[in-house]
């Protein structure tokens, strides 16, 4: 409720003012800029950028508009583009946020540039053609910028113009020069720019200002002097014409005669000639509320001790005093930045002591009504770090869970390290860590160490130790610093577990936890699998085994295991996660642990027990209120369906996901379009796929995934090869090696099969001619070790290829397929092929159903042929 209040005032369109000045000049030239991609709005405080651009839109409201008002809260990543994508939902895309979010909270598991690619994508399809078709493009405003300071949003949003597609203009409205890098834009006359000098009102504005806004009867020597003095400086211009309004016509010349005598300083002249004319009770009113940067009647009660705001903010309103509305139903606002900045530095310098009592009345009663971002702001604005912390603390849950640590880390910078509890210090840290801030987090990491082991010996302490022992594991995996960790974990005693460290969901929407930031996006290092076998000892000696934390570590191990093709320590590590993240509905690890358990049934040809585990993962999914699961999980399902040659049932189940070959892939749905990519092979559409391949592993390149490298090289060299072009399956296999093999992948490759062995077998070849001396870098042995594997696992060394007939074999046969068919070979009828491997003459008919799928044949004749060929019956 609190949240949605404020984001309301941030992403409202503001109304024009009902008798402003037409800036016909201005909105023509904001109008020409449509033609490109982007407008600069650039002035000093005061000179009307945002009432001109409000005058603007509202011209065409036939025209879709998003607004987003920014601030130095803003100043977090995450933050800064959740804001965002609610502004555009709200004015173009109300399904943007169910479809973006969950990328959001994936971060930093996925790059920034994984949303930007995924938000860019739906502007296009939902915005990009329709304007096209109408010619009137999506207008998207962010007022003030220049309260955005954070490197990585000037770089996000940088990357996000450049791509910003066609049916999309950005405003950027900013009192300083832009920090954006879009200088070849402006080059390419795609860049309109307005600043001071065009905002400034000309003698014919000022005049109309005077006359329809203001309500002013002025000489034509006073309104030459009104020229004169203000130099079209709106703000100025609108607070002498409040103070010109209640004057006598005999002392409007010795108000402009003190113009020129405080020349220096006009603003505080003119606002004290303003409030000089005031009513007591209502210049009392705008100097205690200028405290809040935005208030409603119920703050402003408080902040006066009155029961008559509302009274008092219409007639504020009435006399026109720089009063912002902030929400179409009239209960938030704000005074205007200039004016209320001059307000707050007169109070602070009338009322020292009480402007810091008024600012903690203003964040308690924020914190009273659940906003307790808008009350650690306010906490912080006027210096009470006592209250910071207390605050803080108590909204630590709710900013984790939005991802906010930037937020976090500049909350906890404002307090002084002696003033901060301890936990709060291993929180600063893990904020720091995760953020990047390496170099701050390890001082207060080395601070809290001292401090914590200066404490007596008890709970406390105990709870505190296993704190920073998860911060340093947490730095320990994000900075490679593994040997300090190993120092400190050899030090301690058994421990209580910290319950707020030690239950971090770190998997949001990954269906492997090994391609996380937590799981090193699938790098698997020779010291890692000892690394977490110490850390796991440590963890269960001090009774935390069941902790989140330790069973991601399981989890990520069971993952390897798997790669590494050890299947029955991934399934004992399996097992042992099944059962704790079941037990804690944690669907961040269930899913992933259901994953690969489908892909060990698979591998061992288990498929029905296979689909078994998928089912039982989206069924959890759905019990547990996480239905964006599903999508991964209904293409794994097609994923093993394929497997068995059941083309129609794959495509079924795929389309259910969504997923189509016209889009451009997404990586946070990578799953779904590495299905369906080896689903348009088996359709021999390799072109397509391909398509979408290539985008796949542009995107796996720059996320710095090796799980994503390695298996989209994969499915690349084996569409190139299906189609004939074996040089380029040799390269992308070559691709595929170089990272599979220096991590120690082996499923990845062997899961394959006999398409697999005949890649590797043109890949040895290739390099023993001598015509690809680079590849050298890859050790022969280690490939001919892989093909040795495959051999074993598809029925002993496979035969040479005759044509192109084995490129169509998409899927390999399983252990009880092969058993199958050479029982076939023999002569075995179906009920002595069930007799001899215990199953039911039903059961050998879907099996040879499928191998027939495989082989892509229609009859027994033509699949014995085609076995023979491709020696899998030797």
């Amino acid at each position: 409720m609190s949240f949605d209040a404020i984001l309301k005032t941030k992403i409202r369109v503001p109304a024009p003012h009902p008798n402003g000045v037409p800036r016909r000049r201005l909105t023509e030239m904001l109008e020409r800029g449509l033609s490109g991609r982007l407008t600069f709005v650039t002035a000093p405080a005061g000179f009307g950028k945002t009432t001109l651009l409000a005058e603007w839109l509202s011209l065409r409201p036939d025209r879709s508009a998003a607004w987003l008002s920014l601030d130095e809260t803003d100043n977090d990543l995450i933050k800064f583009w959740r804001y965002f994508i609610h502004a555009l939902s709200a004015a173009a895309i109300p399904e943007l946020q169910s479809r973006t979010f969950p990328l959001l909270q994936a971060y930093p598991n996925v790059s920034i540039h994984t949303l930007l690619d995924a938000l860019l994508q739906e502007l296009e399809d939902n915005v990009g053609t329709a304007s096209r078709a109408s010619r009137l493009p999506l207008r998207i405003v962010l007022d003030d910028y220049h309260e955005i300071g954070d490197e990585s949003i000037h770089q996000s949003l940088s990357y996000f113009i450049d791509h910003l597609p066609e049916g999309a203009h950005l405003v950027v409205a900013s009192r300083s020069k832009s920090p954006l890098r879009t200088a070849k834009w402006r080059t390419r006359g795609q860049q309109c720019v307005l600043t001071g000098s065009e905002l400034t009102f000309t003698a014919d504005e000022t005049r109309l200002f005077c006359a329809d806004t203001a309500r002013l009867s002025l000489s034509d020597e006073q309104l030459a002097d009104v020229v004169r003095w203000t130099e079209g400086w709106a703000a100025i211009l609108q607070m002498l014409s409040l103070s010109l309004r209640d004057r006598q016509p005999r002392d409007r010349g010795r108000l402009l005669s003190g113009i020129a005598a405080h020349s220096s300083d006009v603003i505080q002249y003119l606002l004290e000639e303003v409030l000089g004319v005031l009513p007591e009770e209502l210049r009392q009113f705008l100097l205690r509320t200028s405290i809040a940067d935005r208030f409603d009647a119920a703050l402003c009660d408080v902040l006066t001790e009155r029961d008559d705001s509302p009274r008092l903010l219409e007639e504020l309103k009435q006399r026109n005093l720089f009063l912002v509305p902030l929400d179409d139903a009239g209960e938030w606002h704000r005074y205007h930045h200039l004016f209320g900045l001059v307000l707050q530095n007169q109070l602070i310098r009338r009322e020292p002591q009480r402007w810091r009592a008024w600012g903690r009345m203003a964040a308690l009663h924020f914190a009273d009504r659940g906003m307790l971002d808008e009350a650690i702001e306010q906490a912080i604005g006027c210096g009470d770090e006592d209250l910071i912390v207390r605050l803080a603390d108590r909204h630590l849950y709710t900013i984790l869970h939005r991802g906010e640590l930037a937020t976090l880390a500049r909350w906890l910078n404002q307090v002084a390290p002696a003033k901060l509890p301890l936990h709060l210090v291993l929180i600063h840290a893990f904020a720091l860590t995760v953020t990047g801030q390496f170099g701050q987090a390890g001082d207060v990491l080395f601070r809290a160490e001292k401090d914590i082991a200066s404490l007596d010996e008890g709970d406390k302490r105990g709870e505190l130790q296993s704190g920073l022992f998860f911060v340093k594991v947490n730095f320990a995996f994000t900075t490679g610093d593994y040997e300090q960790w190993f120092k400190y974990a050899e030090q301690l005693d058994v421990l209580p577990e910290n319950p707020l460290f030690y239950h971090f969901n770190y998997n949001r929407n990954e269906p492997l936890v090994r391609r996380t930031f937590f799981g090193l996006k699938g790098a698997i290092p020779k010291e890692i699998l000892l690394i977490s076998l110490r850390m796991l000892d440590v963890l269960e000696t001090h009774g935390w085994r069941q902790s989140l934390f330790a069973q991601y570590i399981v989890q990520t191990m069971a993952e390897g295991f798997y790669e590494m093709g050890q299947f029955e320590a991934c399934e004992q590590a399996l097992r042992e996660v099944e059962a704790v993240s079941r037990s804690k509905r944690c669907a961040g690890l269930y899913i992933p642990n259901r994953v690969t358990a489908a892909r060990l049934q698979t591998a061992r040809g288990e498929y029905g027990r296979a689909m078994a585990h998928l089912g039982e993962a989206a069924e959890a999914a759905r019990q547990w209120g996480e239905p964006h699961w599903l999508g991964a999980l209904q293409a794994y399902e097609a994923r093993v369906l394929l497997q068995q040659g059941d083309l129609a049932g794959a495509e079924a189940r795929l389309a259910e996901t969504g997923v189509t070959a016209k889009e451009t892939p997404t990586l946070y749905r990578e799953t779904e379009y590495m299905t369906l990519a080896r689903l348009l092979g088996a359709r021999r559409k390799e072109k397509e796929a391909l398509k979408l391949l290539d985008w796949l592993v542009h995107l796996g390149r720059r996320e710095r995934n090796l799980v994503t490298i390695t298996d989209v090289s994969i499915l690349q060299a084996l569409l190139e090869k299906q189609r004939g072009q074996r040089t380029a399956a040799a390269e992308r296999l070559h691709d595929a090696l170089g990272v599979g093999i220096a991590e120690g992948y082996v499923r990845s490759f062997v899961d394959e099969g006999a398409p697999m062995a005949f890649l590797l077998r043109d890949y040895l070849k290739l390099r023993e001619s001598g015509e690809r001396p680079a590849w050298e870098e890859v050790p022969a042995d280690e490939v001919r070790q892989l093909l040795r594997r495959i051999e074993a696992e598809t029925a002993g060394p496979l035969r040479a290829e005759s044509g192109d007939a084995v490129d169509r074999l998409v899927e390999p046969l399983s252990e009880r397929e092969l058993a199958l068919m050479q029982g076939m070979a023999q002569g075995a009828t179906n009920r002595e092929l069930a007799d001899r491997l215990h199953l039911t003459e039903g059961t050998v008919k879907v099996y040879f159903s499928r191998i027939y799928g495989k082989l892509g044949v229609s009859s027994r004749t033509q699949a014995l042929h085609r076995a023979r060929e491709l020696g899998l019956l030797d």
